[in-house]
Order: structure tokens, then sequence, then C-alpha cells
């Protein structure tokens, strides 16, 4: 008989995830909390390494991970036989099933009463109302705190086996956006040029989409429709292309925008402008630098590009790392400073839905702040034919 493999599923490995942990607790503890109680099924993966049930980018109530100030969490989960591949494929220092959702109220009281913090400060990401009264009933001296800025602190600096995961990421996802371009051509549909992008992401190791594939075209360029559809491209369009795969928790995001066929000056123009600002905002990428500094750039250029009124209203940029989007993002006001370590995705967005005809355009490069600058780990070749 084989022994059964306890490594989890995807698993970024021991070292990494002793790290992760570590930080976390170093988190929570530098702003008073003696506990930290998880929901969120990306957040339970973090802390446990567990796999847990398909890593949905949804909120379902299935899953909880108590993370106390020094040692290893607790899981639970109130799926059926689900605790058996917890405890096998988990790094969770103790795994246990909990009842229906609307008894974890008096479930995760007897877990904090387990670890002595009946009276005790503890932050979690995301807690129901009547989940809160319940906890609070069994523990009345219990100080529940909203954590959930606390990922901002823990995960936004990374370390370099953090950098080293997202480099092979966005190496897949550029895999997948160079199949999108060899199956783009007018006549095909959106959907197909998506499949292809899909299918080499996966093949190439992809553990999943961590946002559904955009592929517009034309009209749903010009309007941002953020799907594939059955909608057939037309000679002459626009196309944008944004991808993303996870590679052992951690996400590839890249697009591009590409012409299907000879492009318009007013098409020309716009990507030009999104182009210009992508560069301006890469060469300003370094140690020290506000993040809304970099939105305000992006938003200065397009607007001296004459095309201030096709800027998406959004942020310019993100961070990126474990799940997807981060904190601090790159948008107006962002006071949060640039520092080596962290990676941002930068990704200027125009359309023109006033004019369905010029269509839309997006740009997405990803920079790791180094001590000097940034350093763009993206290297996909922009359209040329919409460059010239």
């Amino acid at each position: 008989m084989m022994p059964a493999d306890t490594t989890p599923l995807f698993y970024c490995g021991d070292e990494l995830q002793a790290i992760k942990l570590a930080r976390l607790q170093a988190a929570f503890a530098g702003r008073g909390l003696d506990a930290l109680l998880l929901l969120k099924h990306d957040a339970v993966r973090y802390v446990t390494g567990f796999y847990a049930k398909g890593y949905r980018p949804f909120i379902e109530f299935e899953y909880a991970a108590l993370v106390p100030a020094a040692g290893l969490p607790v899981l639970g989960t109130a799926l059926a036989g689900e605790e058996r591949r917890a405890r096998l494929r988990s790094r969770a220092g103790d795994v246990r099933r909990l009842p229906g959702v609307r008894d974890w109220g008096r479930a995760l009281g007897a877990w904090l009463a387990d670890h002595r913090l009946e009276r005790a400060r503890v932050g979690f990401d995301i807690l129901p109302q009547f989940m809160h009264a319940d906890l609070m009933a069994v523990h009345p001296g219990l100080r529940l705190v909203d954590a959930s800025a606390i990922w901002t602190q823990a995960t936004a600096v990374k370390h370099p086996l953090e950098i080293a995961l997202l480099r092979d990421a966005l190496g897949i996802a550029e895999e997948g956006l160079r199949a999108a371009v060899a199956a783009l051509r007018p006549g095909v549909t959106e959907i197909e040029v998506s499949a292809a992008a899909e299918y080499e992401m996966r093949r190439r190791g992809s553990e999943m989409n961590p946002f559904i594939p955009v592929v517009a075209s034309g009209v749903n360029a010009a309007v941002w429709e953020r799907v594939a559809t059955d909608r057939v491209i037309g000679s002459g369009e626009m196309v944008i292309l944004d991808f993303g795969c996870v590679v052992r928790g951690y996400t590839g995001d890249v697009a591009r925008t590409v012409a299907a066929g000879d492009p318009t000056a007013a098409q020309r123009r716009l990507y030009r402008a999104a182009h210009l600002a992508l560069q301006e905002a890469i060469d300003a990428v370094r140690p020290g630098v506000a993040c809304g500094a970099i939105d305000s750039l992006v938003r200065r250029v397009i607007k001296e590009e004459g095309l201030e009124s096709a800027l998406a209203p959004w942020a310019v940029g993100h961070q990126l790392g474990y799940g997807l989007h981060g904190a601090p993002v790159l948008g107006p006001g962002v006071a949060d400073l640039l520092e080596v370590g962290m990676v941002v995705n930068i990704e200027p967005a125009l359309y023109t839905p006033d004019d369905p005809a010029v269509g839309g355009v997006e740009l997405e490069d990803t920079v790791v702040v180094t001590p000097a600058a940034g350093e763009r780990l993206t290297r996909f070749p922009y359209d040329v034919r919409l460059l010239a």
C-alpha cells in the first residue's frame, strides 16, 4: 500500500508557508490582537496551506481558521468528509468539523475557549452579524475587531520566494496571452480566443483562473465588457485581452490590446496615449513614491494627450501577490509609499462608449520595487501596428 501524499495541493513549500504565517502573526501582534479569525477561502488557504475547495474567489461560509499569537492555526470545515482531506493535506495544527453555518458562532466560541481567548482581542477578516452576536453571547468579554486591513501590512512587501512564484505565474499568463494573439483574427469569437489562452495556461501549470478572462472586441471594448462573449471579432477592431493564472497561490495578471486588421488613426491615438502613460508610470516606480502619485502621473499624461474623458475612472493599478488584487492600490489620493519588495500592476485603460467604432485599450505590466527603481517582470510585446 502506497503511503498517502500529505503535501497540500499546489503548495508553496514549508519554508514559505512558515514565513507567511510568522509575518501575519507579527502583523496582528503589532496591532494589539491576541488572535485572528479568518473565514475567507483565500485567507484560510494562506495560513494553513490547505486548498479550500478549489480556492474559489467568492464568499461561501464553509471554512474557518483561527490563528493564535504563536503556533499553528486551527482549521475548520463544515463540508461533510472534508476534514479528512484537511488533516491529510494542510499545515494546520488542528482540524475540526464545523456545524451548519447558523451555529458557527457557538462553535467558534468553543475554539476561543480552548485557547483561553474568551476575553481576548480577536481580529476578523469578515464576520456576519449573526456570528458576531452569537460569539458575544457566548463570551461577553470578548473584543472583536475588524482586522481586514491587516493583509496590507502582512502581504504588500513580498519575500524573494514569493517574487519567484510571481515570475513563474506571470510567465504562464504571458504564454496564455501569446496563444490568444495567435488565435485572434477577424471571424473568430471572443470565446474562442479566450479558450486558446485558458487551455495554454492550464497546460503550463496554472491551477485556476483568478478572474473571468477578458476578451473584449469592438463595441465590447468601447463599453468595457469584462468577459469573453460569443461576439464575432470584426476586421479593424481593437481587442482587449486580460488574462490571469495562479501558481501555488500566487497570481499572474497581464493585459494587452491588439488590432484585428489595420487600425484607424483614432485607435492609434488611443493606444499610444495608454502606452505613453504606462511607460512613464513604470519609470516613476521607486521606493518612497506615493501610490497616489503613480495614479496622478497616468492621469496627467492622458490629460496632456487630450483623452482625459476616455480614461477609466478606477485606480490605475494594484498590488499583485497571493490571491488577486491587494492593497494599497495605485489610486487617487492613496498616501501609502512604495517599498522595496512590493509588486504592482500598472494598467492604464481607455475606452470610448460614445464612439464604439474606436473601441478601447488596456495595457498592463507588472513591476517589482527594487532599491533603485522598478524592475518590469512582464515582457510581452506591444502591438507595433497600434504604435505606428
